[in-house]
């Protein structure tokens, strides 16, 4: 571990990392809220999707994620990971930052920041030592220099709290609105009836609380000039506010707060600590603001200043010709289609995206008179489970259920048209284009699509003729009990209670789990509050099917949290059914094994020519803990590690592997480990190896040749059983090593010689 101090930095392997804002945990102390800002050249943020924070846990590039809270005996922490080779070119810096709700920084105690590797090693501890009358603050920051990454412990405070953070870095903090009414609803039709939520007809009564020009909604006069860059995001006061509403945004890795009201739709849990129900309420998808209509003939260019995010863009017109709405980019050059229809009375919605810098510009064209108007999000009908939604053109729904299977169906209108219905995730509506695409069919439509758990926005993207959409749950077994069988299974998205066969035992999980997209399926283990306890598997690591080792504490009961699947079966067995490693084992993709003797190393090494991650971990029950063993680096070098196991428990060999990736495991006895020492002054190897030390504390040279992280060398200290119970570094260079084992966690070739 790396100490550093404030003003000082380090370089960080550019990998997948995670930061943990760390406090003591002490009765009183006010509560602390983080965020990460993700910084272009200029020092300031894009728009308001490169500030990451709970009510908003993941960029669009899925570099930085908000992934929850950890609590332990003496100490709280708020996690977030960053996968640093994902950050967008123009993303030059990325800021960690907290809030304080209720207080200030100098009233919380032990308030620091830790970088985190993979396997739990930490790499950089930054202490706040000089907090005082602050109540916001930006601890780090991860920044590119000279083509890798290198974290500063900044130390910054705020006394004017986030909004005065906010400001300094590009956003404009959204200052309390004057009281209005709120924002209608219009629900949803039944079979017989017109669609709600369409434009009303010209003399009809004009919506309760709408005004034909609000104020901040005023057409933008010839010739002005474009407005300052602002990112419109939460209200600061949002941001820290320690009450959270009781339903997360889909995508967020902290697991939903409490049961949906629907049995159909949950799993419900009846572990003697479960926390009481919450009450739930829907997650606020956008900024609110009152609509803003304009009508007007032939073609023309009007622009509306709006929260930066997505809206819902509502045409009309009546007669013939070709009506179009395109958004403009800064060029004023047609960015997006929105609305397109040839028919003769048409009412249709679609959605667009506010800039973060400027405003929203539209334009119309249809040879007569048209009308259209900017909604928020919250104007999008709902999509209730088991209802039936009707329309006929283009419409944006919401949807709020379980996972469940949508019917559509379409009557082709007046020529075969094409009928596309699309799913948009709520932490990925800053690009529209990031969809599932769920209906994609011409002429008559009748079929039954996966739907995932909502929230979710569900648009009729296409569809010039009657539509009908119904969302019917699928039947999830109910957890409280477990089956006979040991088999839970279902489709999509969810959250299911796995209960232990043999409570004060691990048991054996096989799975098999079919991926809903191309990122793969993820699998969160939640504690009993509904809280997440952290990814547990996915898709691309551990492949869809395969086998794992569940309840490692001997837990009653554990609550898991499915997203991004199609169908997906799990089954519990007794842990006596996982394959004995006696001698070599060969397999594929993700395989238990359990283990029994004395502590042993273990070579791993690929037998199949498909790239893949493969990599091997070794667990102990019931301390529960685990470490690594060794990982190929995709390569088809063998390499070794050491099996931890602990003299009052069993210890079970974790083959991670992706689908179709073949492998071998075999016991190497302890003698075969490279010895220094005793005459031997030099030992080289390639990869993860484990080295015996057989003189006196020392120090020695650890040299390492990898090309593209140089630096991506650790070295551990083992125990007598194996575990790596003290990291000696984490570079090449001078060290002093102690007499035993010693593990060496490499990808290229590297030497340990000692120094006289």
């Amino acid at each position: 571990m790396t100490h550093i101090a404030k003003g000082a930095n380090t370089p960080v392997p550019a990998g997948l990392l995670r930061v943990a804002v760390c406090r003591h945990k002490v009765a009183g102390t006010p509560a602390v809220d983080v965020s990460a800002l993700l910084l272009d050249a200029a020092g300031k943020v894009r728009g308001d999707a490169d500030l990451v924070f709970r009510g908003r846990p993941a960029h669009p590039s899925g570099a930085v994620r908000h992934v929850g809270t950890g609590d332990s005996e003496k100490q709280l922490a708020e996690w977030l990971e960053l996968d640093l080779p994902r950050v967008e070119p123009a993303v030059q810096r990325v800021l960690i930052a907290a809030s304080c709700a209720g207080g200030a920084f100098g009233a919380v105690p032990g308030l620091a920041a830790q970088t985190v590797a993979p396997d739990g090693t930490i790499l950089v501890h930054y202490e706040v030592t000089d907090a005082s009358t602050e109540t916001a603050f930006v601890l780090g920051e991860f920044y590119r220099r000279d083509g890798q990454w290198k974290f500063r412990a900044v130390g910054q405070g705020y006394d004017s709290g986030l909004a005065g953070l906010a400001t300094d870095f590009g956003i404009a903090a959204e200052r309390p609105a004057a009281p209005r009414g709120p924002v209608p609803n219009t629900g949803v039709s039944k079979v017989a009836g017109p669609p709600p939520g369409a434009t009303p007809e010209p003399g009809a009564a004009p919506e309760p609380g709408a005004a034909p020009e609000p104020a901040g909604a005023a057409p933008e006069p010839a010739g002005a000039a474009p407005e300052p860059a602002r990112a419109a995001v939460e209200p600061a006061r949002a941001a820290v506010e320690p009450a959270r509403a009781a339903v997360e945004p889909a995508g967020q890795a902290p697991a939903a707060k409490a049961a949906t009201a629907s049995s159909a739709s949950t799993v419900a849990s009846t572990a003697s600590t479960a926390s009481p129900a919450r009450k739930s309420s829907p997650t606020r998808l956008g900024e609110d603001f009152r609509p803003w209509t304009r009508s007007g003939r032939g073609e023309r260019v009007v622009s509306v200043k709006l929260p930066a995010g997505p809206v819902i863009v509502e045409g009309r017109h009546d007669g013939e010709g070709l009506f179009c709405v395109d958004t403009l980019d800064d060029d004023k050059k047609p960015d997006r289609l929105v609305l397109n229809s040839a028919l003769p009375r048409f009412r249709g919605r679609g959605l667009a995206t506010v800039p973060a810098d400027r405003r929203l510009r539209l334009r119309v064209q249809f040879h007569g008179d048209w009308e259209i108007a900017v909604r928020p999000l919250s104007a999008a009908r709902t999509l209730g489970t088991g209802e039936e939604a009707t329309g006929s053109g283009p419409d944006v729904l919401r949807y709020d259920g379980p996972a469940a299977d949508l019917r559509a169906r379409f009557d082709g209108g007046r020529n075969s048209e094409l009928f596309c219905v699309h799913s948009h995730e709520p932490d990925r509506l800053n690009d529209l284009y990031d969809y599932k695409l769920l209906v994609n069919e011409i002429g008559r439509v009748d079929k039954t699509a996966p739907l995932p758990r909502g929230p979710l926005l569900v648009t009729v993207a296409n569809g010039e003729g009657d539509w009908r959409l119904q969302a019917t749950p699928i039947p999830v077994r109910d957890g409280s009990a477990a089956p006979a069988d040991g088999v839970y299974e279902g489709r999509g998205d969810t959250t299911v209670t796995l209960v232990n066969p043999r409570p004060g035992h691990p048991a054996l999980l096989e799975y098999k789990i079919g991926n809903a997209d191309d990122r793969g399926h993820e699998v969160i283990l939640l504690d009993e509050y509904g809280d997440s306890d952290g990814e547990w598997m996915n898709g691309s690591r551990h492949g869809e099917r395969g086998s794992h080792v569940l309840f490692t504490a001997g837990q009653s009961q554990r609550t898991l949290q499915i997203r991004r699947v199609g169908k997906w079966r799990l089954r519990v067995l007794p842990i006596e059914e996982a394959p004995l490693l006696k001698g070599p084992v060969e397999g594929t993709g993700s395989t238990l094994l359990r283990y029994q003797g004395p502590p042993t190393l273990l070579r791993l090494c690929r037998t199949s020519r498909k790239a893949g991650y493969l990599a091997a971990r070794a667990l102990n029950h019931p301390r529960g803990q685990h470490t690594l063993i060794a990982d190929t680096d995709t390569r088809r070098r063998p390499v070794v590690g050491p099996v931890w196991v602990a003299p009052e428990g069993s210890c079970f060999v974790r083959v991670q592997a992706g689908d179709g990736v073949g492998w071998r495991v075999e016991p190497v006895p302890l003698d075969e480990a490279p010895v220094i020492g005793g005459g031997t002054e030099r030992v080289t190897g390639r990869g993860f190896g484990v080295v015996r030390h057989t003189g006196p504390e020392t120090e020695m040279l650890l040299t390492h040749d990898y090309d593209m992280l140089s630096d991506l060398i650790h070295l551990f200290e083992l125990d007598e059983n194996l575990f790596p119970v003290r990291h000696i570094g984490r570079s090449r260079g001078r060290h002093r090593l102690p007499n035993g084992f010693l593990q060496i966690r490499g990808f290229g070739e590297w030497g340990l010689e000692q120094r006289r």
